[in-house]
């Protein structure tokens, strides 16, 4: 990007002076000689053009969307390319932008349903024509003198989108306004993207804040797709309780859940603002696990059960759950532990045990693991918690998940029961396989981690073993367990199986001394076992466990650092009054009042 174009001809246009700079354009206001007007110049930067098909599409998406023309739409009146940058000449709008506007305090409701209908009327018209906005948000929507919406930069993102890769540094669309869909690759991109950065936008200008924030993109992409939508009436208790309903809808995880169009969160919009009563249809509220996990009943069941719910780690730093069982058995999900060649099993009361693999099931995502050791710290009334015996189970009965999410000691979730999805009926990819198992729809809360934990009712009952981590902007869903009778199925098929299993270089298990893995026909070798880290072992900024005193992980063969060591250290880089942590998964330090990390967006171990 040239330092400045103040006085420049692009095109038929005189650039008179730069008015603001983003990370992929600057703009300028110009003069157009021709027509004596002054214009807006956007200039995108030269690091686009090392895609050597980018003017090819950005002149095919330039074109399209100079045919929009509605009243709220910027008009388009040129673009081209001077000395190699791409340039779009549009429409000069004096009054400033959105965001500049509600810089100045909350919103009105009136004024923002005006803005927000102005806005889905370009978004309506622009859908309609087949073309998706794909970065709505406060900074691209202009005002004019009379403070009318004016909706920018249609095409862009599309055409940034299909030249950038999908990382946290490079996202197509600003993160505080990106729909759930837009962070799984590969995902069908529709209009209901739009809406849902409307509603972000609409949530914005009246409490101040977008829903969703935090200190790094990670943290705030989880939030799109995990996190419940925030309550505006906690921030504005002078609006409607309705406006909650129709941000919800509008902000659901799942773009089914959505409002079909902008018009129609729109009408809802100025429905409640000029004070009539409103009743929003599926409006998706967020599931609330501390009301579920107040039931005594369940509490009692999640109690009963904490014994048999075990903590399972690899020496690659890798970590899931699994269910006790009688016999130093121990069930959970094959991905948790397929091809490792070590597993150590942790026990609520802080006992540590190695453990091989018995027995696999790829088409289930299942795995049985032989303990070689008896816990000293469970007596056989502690093996009561968790009923194996499969009930049924209606939708909205109150469950309950228990788990190590990413690594972290505990954590218990509760929701309800939706469905049970069969296979072959809309089956999901999982780990490259598609799981033969009927697969339980639950909204109880299922993060990495989790996987091979119990879910289970009030009475105790093993519903199933949590497994899909899935984005709930594709499965409409929030997780998916393995169903109970399945996992029960195949602990009947395996109760007799006492030859042990050995980790190969392909990443599965086998029995005997294979040399092409079964699964793939690829030669492979047997992995030497990795024992458990002995008591003096440290943990390091690699995320495993070491002897003390190493400059590099054994594993990765990156340089490392002790955990302790560097807590001291960034002690130091924190003002002295404010304690702070490092992140057992990157190894940032940040302060302790955070609940997760802002590099990364590991939940904080407590």
């Amino acid at each position: 990007m040239l330092d400045s174009l103040d006085g420049r001809v692009i095109g038929r246009c005189r650039v008179i002076q730069k008015l603001g700079k983003g990370g992929m354009s600057t703009i300028y206001l110009a003069h157009q000689m021709s027509v004596d007007r002054d214009v807006v110049i956007k200039v995108l930067s030269s690091s686009l053009l090392s895609d050597d098909t980018f003017m090819e599409r950005f002149n095919r998406e330039v074109e399209t969307t100079a045919q929009l023309q509605h009243p709220h739409i910027i008009p388009i009146y040129d673009y081209g390319q001077y000395e190699g940058l791409p340039y779009i000449v549009m429409a000069y709008i004096k009054g400033g932008t959105l965001e500049s506007l509600f810089k100045c305090g909350q919103m009105e409701l009136s004024l923002a349903s005006r803005i927000v209908g102005q806005v889905a009327e370009a978004l309506d018209f622009a859908h309609g024509q087949g073309i998706i906005h794909r970065d709505v948000k406060p900074s691209n929507i202009l005002l004019d003198s009379q403070q009318n919406a004016i909706l920018t930069d249609f095409g862009v993102a599309r055409v940034l989108s299909e030249t950038q890769h999908l990382t946290q540094d490079m996202i197509v669309g600003t993160p505080f306004y990106i729909a759930p869909e837009m962070l799984a690759e590969g995902n069908i991109i529709t209009p209901t993207v739009d809406i849902y950065a409307l509603g972000v936008t609409l949530y914005q200008i009246l409490s101040g804040t977008p829903p969703f924030v935090g200190q790094s993109t990670a943290q705030i992409m989880w939030a799109h797709v995990h996190a419940p939508v925030p309550l505006l009436a906690e921030v504005r208790n002078d609006l409607p309780p309705e406006i909650d309903g129709i941000l919800q809808k509008a902000l659901a995880k799942s773009p089914a859940s959505r409002y079909t169009t902008a018009g129609e969160l729109a009408a809802d919009l100025a429905s409640v603002a000029t004070g009539q009563s409103l009743q929003i249809a599926h409006a998706a509220a967020p599931v609330d696990s501390d009301h579920f996990l107040q039931d005594a009943n369940l509490q009692d069941a999640i109690h009963r059960a904490l014994n048999q719910v075990v903590k399972i780690a690899r020496p690659d730093g890798g970590t899931g759950s699994g269910i006790y069982l009688a016999g130093d058995r121990v069930v959970t999900c094959l991905h948790v532990v397929d091809g490792s060649p070590g597993l150590y099993v942790s026990f609520h009361t802080g006992e540590r045990i190695e453990a091989d693999v018995l027995a696999t099931d790829n088409h289930l995502d299942l795995a049985l693991l032989q303990l070689r050791a008896t816990p000293s710290t469970l007596t056989d009334e502690q093996l009561d918690g968790i009923v194996l015996r499969v009930d049924p189970v209606e939708p909205g009965e109150a469950l309950a998940a228990i788990g190590h999410p990413l690594g972290l000691d505990w954590s218990v979730t509760g929701g309800h029961y939706n469905a049970l999805r069969q296979p072959g009926e809309e089956p999901l990819p999982r780990f490259g396989i598609v799981l033969a198992a009927p697969l339980v729809q639950v909204d109880v809360v299922i993060n990495a981690g989790n996987s091979g934990g119990p879910i289970i009712d009030a009475e105790g009952h093993l519903i199933g073993i949590a497994d899909s981590i899935i984005n709930p902007a594709v499965a409409n869903n929030i997780g998916f367990a393995i169903e109970g009778q399945m996992v029960l199925n195949f602990l009947e098929e395996h109760q007799d199986d006492i030859e042990l299993l050995a980790p190969f270089s392909c990443e599965h298990h086998h029995a005997g001394d294979e040399r092409y893995c079964p699964l793939t026909g690829k030669p492979i070798h047997k992995l030497d076992p990795v024992p458990m880290p002995t008591a003096n072992t440290v943990r390091y900024t690699c995320g495993h466990l070491h002897e003390p005193g190493l400059e590099y992980c054994p594993l990765t063969g990156k340089p490392i650092f002790e955990i302790d060591r560097v807590q001291e250290e960034c002690a130091d880089t924190i003002q002295a009054a404010v304690p702070s942590v490092v992140c057992t998964n990157c190894g940032a330090c940040y302060p302790v009042s955070l609940d997760v990390c802002p590099s990364c967006g590991k939940p904080r171990r407590t």
